[in-house]
């Protein structure tokens, strides 16, 4: 009778060790930020709330969704515009799950399905437009992609329905890179626009001072003795700057046509020194 009774109480010793074990196995912590889907025996049963939970093992399992805002970076790629110019692009799909269900039931690996669309979609908006209005709408082309993504994920042209569960936030459009080749032409015809925009600026500047320079000129022919201040000025200017040598002669020596009067004196002194013999 004893030996039953010690066989009994292992027996419940087992069977209370063995339900403690399940019940540790069966407690589970849901995150606040999280959110979990459960399966009973392969079927969706309910979301699990944030706190702890009871989930059965063997009979049930369950996935965690996170609910914070993610982004998905969409890799580089070639895209062939409208005038057949390849543009190397890409992205970041700002995102948020809005039923946590629907991306368990409706959508294998979100992400990876996510960046595929997006991908493709890209493609196809810069594919209508031009090299010049894809490196200067950026906005306007995220805005489209975000409308197409969303009018994907909303499942709206399937007869069965099947949201993805997901909500775009934001997208934004990173780099635009063109080819070499493109980016020296392109240089090449910024540099010769703005060389002719330096000449035409300097032909401009000229005219203007050919105009200033005529009527100083009449000025000046009225008025020698403002000539010759505006000589003496020069000359100071030019005595101001270093290692400069100046040689100033005297008017009363030289013609209006540059030649010297020099020798006209010494003809002048020869004659009166014969006048004094």
């Amino acid at each position: 009778m004893n030996i039953k009774m010690e066989i009994i109480s292992i027996i419940i010793l087992i069977i209370f060790a063995l339900a403690f074990i399940i019940l540790l196995l069966s407690l589970k912590i849901i995150n606040q930020y999280e959110r979990g889907v459960k399966f009973t025996l392969g079927k969706y049963t309910g979301i699990m709330e944030p706190g702890l939970r009871i989930v059965i093992p063997i009979f049930q399992r369950f996935d965690r969704v996170d609910m914070r805002q993610a982004t998905i970076e969409l890799p580089p790629q070639e895209v062939i515009t409208k005038d057949q110019v390849s543009l190397r692009i890409d992205g970041v799909v700002f995102y948020k799950v809005k039923d946590p269900e629907k991306v368990i039931l409706n959508v294998e690996n979100l992400k990876s399905q996510v960046e595929a669309k997006a991908s493709s979609e890209l493609k196809e908006i810069i594919g209508n437009k031009s090299m010049k209005e894809s490196l200067s709408d950026r906005e306007d082309i995220a805005k489209k992609l975000m409308n197409m993504l969303n009018k994907a994920i909303d499942d709206m042209d399937s007869k069965d329905k099947k949201e993805w569960g997901i909500e775009i936030k934001a997208i934004q459009i990173n780099n635009i890179e063109l080819p070499k080749e493109l980016i020296r032409a392109m240089s090449k015809q910024a540099e010769a626009e703005r060389e002719k925009e330096a000449r035409l600026t300097k032909a401009q500047g000229e005219y203007e001072a050919s105009k200033r320079f005529g009527d100083a000129s009449k000025i000046y022919h009225n008025n020698p003795e403002a000539l010759r201040l505006r000589e003496l000025q020069t000359y100071q200017e030019i005595g101001t700057e270093h290692n400069t040598l100046m040689m100033v002669i005297p008017t009363s020596m030289a013609n209006h046509d540059g030649t010297w009067v020099l020798p006209i004196g010494h003809n002048e002194l020869s004659k009166n020194k014969k006048k004094n013999i």
